[in-house]
Parts: C-alpha cells; sequence; structure tokens
C-alpha cells in the first residue's frame, strides 16, 4: 500500500507508517504525479483535492484533517467512487478557547466591559455551540444564525442575517461553501458592515472568503477585526493584517489535543471503510500542562492569556509578514510551527492567587484550579 501525506500532520507516522510506504510532502506540493499510485491520500485544507489532482489514480480515500471540505470536490469524488472524510469537529475545543483568548485580550484592552456584552454567533454547528456555552458562562447575551439548523430542528431559533445589527460581537463559524440555498462566500459583505454599530468586533475563525477582503477595508473602519483565517490563504492582504485588531495565521483550532484526535479520526475512518485493517496502536494519553502564574491575585482573564495570548502572536505577525515580500512563505511557517498550545481541558493552574469568582469562570472553561 502506498499513502501519500502532508508533511505537517502531526503523529501520522504513528497511524499509518505500518500500512507499506508513506510518502510525505508539503501540503502545497502534492502533485498528480505523487498520487497516481497511492491508495490514500492524507491531507489539510491548503490542498485542493480535485480531478486534477486525482484523476487516474488509485486513490481510494481521501481524509482531511480538517473540520470543513471546502477544499475537497466531493460532488467528483462521489461520482468517482472515492470515499473521502474530515475530522469533523476535532477542532471544536480550542476554537472555544481561542474565542474566550481573544474576549480576555480584548477585556484587558478596555473592551468588552459592560455588564451583559450582546454577541451574534454565525454558525451553530460543532465549534459554534461550544462557543454559544462559553459566551454565555461569560455573561453575554447572545443571538444564533443558523438556518441550516432552524430548518432541521423545530426548535431551533435563528435569527436572520439581515437581523443582526448593534451587538458587540460577532463570531463566525460557518463552512465555506458557494452554492445552496445559504452560500457564505463573502456571507460579510459591504450591507453586513453597514449595519454594524461602531467598535463592533468581527472575529472570524472559519473561513477567509466568508469575509469579503476589499469591502472590509473600503466600508469596516468602523468595525474591530479580530481575524485567524484570511482570504488568500497564505498570500494574505496586508492592509487588513496592518489594521487588524488581532491577526492569528489560521491555528484557532491547534492545539496539541486536537491534533492526536483530528488523526485518530481519519485513522478509524479509514479502518471503517476498510481500506486498511486496525491494528493495535498504544493509545495516546493526551498532555497535559500545570502552570504557575507569581505575584499577586490573577483575575482569569489573566489565566487565560498565559495559557495562549493572541495579541503577543498579532505583533509575531505583522513584525515578520508586514516587512516581508515573501508573506505567503512566512505565514505558513508561522503556522506550521505552532504546535505548543495546550486546551483549557488539559490545563491545571497551580499555586496562584485567585478570587473565588474567577475560580468559579477557569473551571466552568475548563481549567482546573
Amino acid at each position: 500500500m502506498k499513502i501519500v501525506a502532508d508533511a505537517h500532520i502531526p503523529y501520522v507516522k504513528d497511524y499509518f507508517g505500518s500500512y507499506g510506504e508513506l510518502v510525505l510532502k508539503p501540503g502545497r506540493a502534492i502533485t498528480h504525479d505523487d498520487v497516481k499510485q497511492a491508495d490514500i491520500l492524507l491531507v489539510r485544507s491548503i490542498t485542493p483535492v480535485n480531478k486534477h489532482l486525482l484523476a487516474g489514480s488509485r486513490v481510494k480515500l481521501v481524509g482531511s484533517i480538517t473540520a470543513g471540505a471546502d477544499h475537497l470536490d466531493v460532488n467528483w469524488l462521489n461520482e468517482s467512487g472515492i470515499a473521502w472524510g474530515v475530522a469533523a469537529g476535532f477542532n471544536a475545543p480550542p476554537v472555544a478557547d481561542y474565542v474566550v483568548s481573544v474576549i480576555a485580550a480584548l477585556q484587558r484592552r478596555g473592551m468588552l466591559l459592560r455588564q451583559q456584552p450582546r454577541a451574534a454567533v454565525i454558525g451553530v454547528g460543532n465549534v459554534g455551540r461550544l462557543v454559544v456555552e462559553r459566551l454565555r458562562l461569560l455573561n453575554f447575551e447572545v443571538t444564533l444564525c443558523d438556518p441550516f439548523r432552524a430548518a432541521e430542528e423545530p426548535d431551533f431559533i435563528s435569527a436572520p442575517i439581515e437581523s443582526l445589527a448593534d451587538v458587540d460581537l460577532i463570531s463566525l463559524h460557518v463552512p465555506l461553501t458557494r452554492t445552496g440555498p445559504y452560500p457564505t462566500y463573502h456571507l460579510i459583505d459591504q450591507s453586513f458592515l453597514a449595519r454594524q454599530k461602531t467598535g463592533c468586533i468581527l472575529l472570524n475563525a472559519s473561513r477567509g472568503a466568508v469575509v469579503d477582503t476589499k469591502a472590509v477595508i473600503q466600508h469596516g473602519a468602523h468595525l474591530h477585526g479580530c481575524y485567524d483565517v484570511w482570504e488568500h490563504e497564505p498570500n494574505i492582504d496586508k492592509a487588513m493584517l496592518e489594521t487588524a485588531l488581532i491577526a492569528t495565521p489560521h491555528i484557532a483550532g491547534y492545539s496539541i489535543q486536537s491534533k492526536i484526535r483530528g488523526i485518530e479520526m481519519i485513522y478509524r475512518l479509514a479502518c471503517e471503510k476498510k481500506i486498511i485493517a486496525p491494528q493495535s496502536i498504544p493509545p495516546f494519553i493526551m498532555p497535559q500542562q500545570q502552570l504557575a502564574f507569581a505575584g499577586e491575585k490573577h483575575h482569569w482573564q489573566d489565566i487565560v492569556l498565559g495559557i495562549f495570548n493572541p495579541l503577543i502572536m498579532t505583533a509575531m505577525m505583522r513584525s515578520r509578514l508586514l516587512p516581508s515580500e515573501d508573506e505567503g512563505r512566512l505565514f505558513d511557517e508561522m503556522r506550521n510551527q505552532f504546535n505548543y498550545r495546550h486546551e483549557f481541558a488539559y490545563t491545571k493552574i497551580v499555586g496562584t492567587q485567585l478570587v473565588s469568582e474567577d475560580i468559579s469562570i477557569l473551571r466552568r472553561l475548563g481549567i482546573e484550579c
């Protein structure tokens, strides 16, 4: 058996290395010649998988260590009899953690401090559901917008996107789609931006092209942008980077734990599809971390930012990408090197002075203290 995989998929050797020839290549460099004799292709979101790549190959399964499938031509794969799958929901915990980290950073900058800030969550699937839970425990009033869930669940109330206005935070968690009843390509356009109040936070941790970059640059100066994903990655718009309040290189869903979770889900898929036979793989014990904070009393925001501070990464993004003529390579480099964040649920705080209210918030976020 021959397996071709993105070289930056963690633990791929542990799960697939014993099944035959394992060829590792950078995801953007995988070609038709690489896969024509392959049985399995393992990718991330940066590899478009379509007829151009796979026609005439012997690939039986495409597994993507992603939550979405917008980089896969699923219609062609289905017509060609090629099994495929994604790791739906594997990154929900770290994305929800990321949203909380952004809120903590903004509150440290004097934003989102009113008694009950108002938020709109657009897309309430695996990730959005968890984000809504986190926002509510942080005392946000949350409006939900997900017409797909409303169509399937009689009790689910979805606000029309045209009605979303006068909120303090908009958090995007939709797949990228260009067709169908509710396409999300350039969902955030000039008319949407015009309805939002000055000072509203626009947080995108879904897909870059959900937001119309040109519209934001020309008509979004009254909003504060917090972007983890960018249109035309990795060659992102520098004007958008320069004006963003928070900027990170598509790492909201990256954690040590989610990377283990993702490859295991695709391994199980390959076994279920009978492409490979299950083998005895030693179970991975999810790593945990212990943190201690020196000094006097700390608040929950300090603890969250000690786990991951998006403002530090924003400064790194700007200092590295803005002066460079090779921002695409640097964007990918920063993304691939981000391999140190633990999820809240695998973090324990020791030897740190905390008031009872902050302990309660941290515990509800999943942090042991």
